[in-house]
């Protein structure tokens, strides 16, 4: 037999030392298997080994297998249930397939009638009410026991029920009150189902409190056979207790968004109280998780896509009233925003940022060339290595900065990331502010050139950059991405990629990986501008308060007046100075002085 491709083998080197699903890839992506393990790192090395484990299908599995992808659960039932829902999504043909709901077992109580009868039942059913599923028929049997053996419900069907005429034998061991020949009162019966009923919804500690001591009693008194017994219900009970976040038993829709330090995060999508489906990717980082969030949720939801009315997060951003009118007007109804904070959804907000965790590191260790080749696709280059992003940043055509980030192979390189002053007076003219740094750019021999270069902009930054690298005598390929604009608005929703010689601009597909990275190349050398520029206008402003008599009024008129550049108040004519309000010319003649003493 053939040993695993070494793609396969690299794919499962990622596996996490928790339990979950996998889902094993071909080239294309196609899942073949979808498997479960308590420990995903230690089941998957056997694919690895001589023979692996020895299943007949194995070799056809290792033949096409390139790939392998992981679902991180909180326990072995979440891992089991989780199986179920992924078998019937992608139909792998390597799996036994699981067609419906039937495989899994509820219990079941018919409340309609007199006196309720207690079963077990594959699937949910119409009349009564149903608990579960549960992962193994075992758990739910045994359960079904318990509860008869703690409140002695019938589980005879109603036609026996109808036609007793003594107790049956389960009245005998305890398993019955026989109702049916009227040994129990149909009052004290529904007390019974009542507490039935609070002990399914997962209020069990009394009773296994009750179990608890009974075993240590009969384990005390040398009664093993009943000390066995007692220790069967208590783990039932606390299988029972056990949370499990693949299915809940409140039939709710929403989201839960997990996100993870370095940027990465997962969207796991909830509706009936399963967990249906999931949506992976990265954002771009800020230091303010709020921001990331709101950046997120701009990006995960449109009119599109389904929207429920309640989605998880993991930190509130400040624009989160803003987000849920814009949400909700596009669902048609309510939408919230919530960080929970305890209980049951708080844990499934940690189930969701495990799973980004995983996928993060799975990403940074992923070859870089997935992402090279959508973007040669896109802008039509060999698959790039190194990448620059420009931006041009200003304050109200004044006071205009630039910079320019590299990514190497999708990772930041700080080490060639620069800053630059624009020289000459653009006013408002951002392609010609954008020339002039590119072309500086391209005359910086030092750093080398990139193997593509992302501009932040429109068709007018595009063609700024392409003089800028004609007249330097460079050839890069050349593209820039903006916001597509809606009234006259930048939405955060569509990218719009802008290549030399195409009419019309490429709508990058949100959430895919080549769009992720230009989001985030693009972020990156936007805060790396604006952060310079506004430790400049910091600068400014402090120079200017330390001449006495300026404060903050006369410093924001003489900061207008000269646009950011100091050196034209040192210079400048003493008679223009004094024909701004509130200035006189002995303050006009010490601004002067101050800033001759302080400016080169």
């Amino acid at each position: 037999m053939r040993g695993p491709h070494k793609d396969f083998q690299k794919a499962l080197a990622l596996a996490p030392s928790k339990p979950g699903c996998y889902l094993l890839e071909d080239k294309d992506g196609e899942v073949l298997y979808v498997g479960r393990a308590v420990n995903l790192k230690q089941r998957t090395r056997a694919y690895l080994r001589p023979g692996a484990d020895g299943r007949a299908r194995l070799a056809d599995l290792l033949e096409y297998a390139r790939g392998a992808s992981f679902r991180i659960c909180g326990n072995e039932v979440e891992a089991i249930l989780l199986e179920d829902l992924l078998i019937k999504e992608f139909q792998p043909p390597l799996n036994v397939q699981l067609k419906d709901d039937k495989s899994f077992l509820h219990i079941h109580l018919s409340l309609e009638h007199r006196f309720p009868r207690i079963g077990v039942a594959r699937g949910k059913t119409k009349q009564g009410k149903t608990w579960g599923p549960f992962g193994h028929s075992g758990e739910a049997r045994r359960t079904k026991e318990l509860i008869q053996k703690a409140f002695q419900l019938r589980d005879c069907s109603d036609a026996t029920f109808a036609n007793r005429s003594r107790p049956c034998l389960k009245h005998e061991i305890r398993l019955c009150s026989a109702p049916c020949v009227g040994r129990k009162s149909s009052k004290d019966y529904g007390r019974d189902v009542d507490s039935a009923i609070q002990v399914l919804a997962g209020k069990i500690g009394p009773l296994v409190e009750v179990s608890r001591n009974e075993m240590n009693r009969a384990s005390g008194a040398e009664e093993y056979e009943l000390a066995l017994l007692a220790r069967d219900r208590m783990t039932a009970l606390k299988s029972l207790a056990q949370p499990q976040r693949v299915h809940l038993r409140r039939g709710e829709d929403f989201d839960v968004l997990g996100l993870d330090e370095r940027g990465c995060f997962s969207l796991l999508e909830y509706r009936g109280g399963r967990w249906l489906n999931s949506r992976d990717g990265e954002s771009q980082v800020f230091m303010d998780r709020g921001v990331m969030v709101s950046s997120l949720l701009s990006s995960l939801y449109s009119s599109s896509v389904e929207i429920p009315p309640e989605i998880l997060l993991p930190a509130l951003p400040d624009d989160a009233s803003a987000i849920e009118a814009w949400l909700g007007g596009m669902a048609g109804g309510k939408v919230s925003l919530k960080v929970p904070q305890r209980g049951e959804k708080k844990s499934l907000l940690r189930l969701a940022q495990s799973n980004s965790r995983v996928l993060k590191r799975h990403s940074l260790r992923s070859p870089w060339r997935n992402t090279a080749r959508a973007l040669s696709g896109w802008i039509g280059c060999t698959p790039p290595s190194v990448v620059d992003a420009v931006d041009v940043s200003h304050f109200q055509g004044e006071g205009r900065v630039a910079s320019r980030v590299r990514f190497i192979e999708g990772k930041p390189f700080p080490e060639s990331w620069r800053r630059f002053i624009v020289r000459d007076g653009h006013g408002n003219d951002d392609a010609r502010g954008m020339e002039e740094v590119v072309r500086r750019i391209f005359r910086r021999k030092s750093d080398g050139l990139p193997d593509l270069m992302v501009l932040d902009g429109g068709p007018p930054q595009l063609n700024a950059g392409l003089r800028a690298m004609k007249d330097s005598g460079v050839d890069v390929p050349v593209a820039a991405l903006a916001k597509a604009r809606q009234g006259g608005i930048s939405s955060s929703k569509d990218e719009r990629l802008w290549v030399p010689g195409a009419t019309e601009s490429l709508a990058l597909e949100r959430g895919h990986c080549g769009r992720l990275f230009l989001e985030e190349i693009r972020n990156e050398a936007h805060r790396f501008a604006i952060t310079h520029h506004r430790a400049r206008r910091a600068s400014v402003r402090t120079v200017l308060s330390q001449v006495p008599g300026v404060g903050p009024v006369r410093r924001k008129l003489l900061l207008e007046w000269c646009g950011g550049d100091l050196s034209k108040i040192r210079d400048g004519s003493l008679d223009e100075l004094v024909t701004l309000p509130g200035l006189s010319r002995t303050l006009a003649i010490d601004v002067q002085r101050h800033l001759q003493s302080r400016l080169p």
